[in-house]
């Protein structure tokens, strides 16, 4: 699985989603920014993505994941 392999997979969980990714081999570091994520704490925002990815991880498809979830307003805060 590459980068984009791995967007398209997450994709359709996060319809209104900007989502990058980057891997080295199997070790994917991932941005999801979706206003979904809006009052929930960091780590429920991380378990909404790495539920999906539990299966990559056990068959081996991911080794490491790296995730950050983020709020629209948290993007634009770090963009500008």
């Amino acid at each position: 699985m590459n980068a984009d392999q791995f967007i398209e997979f997450l994709q359709p969980h996060f319809p209104d989603a900007f989502i990058q990714a980057a891997n080295e081999g199997n070790k994917f570091d991932v941005r999801v920014v979706d206003a979904s994520f809006e009052g929930k704490r960091p780590v429920q925002r991380q378990q909404a993505v790495l539920g999906l990815a539990n299966q990559l991880i056990s068959d081996g498809t991911i080794h490491a994941l790296n995730i950050q979830a983020l709020t629209p307003a948290e993007w634009e805060a770090k963009q500008g």
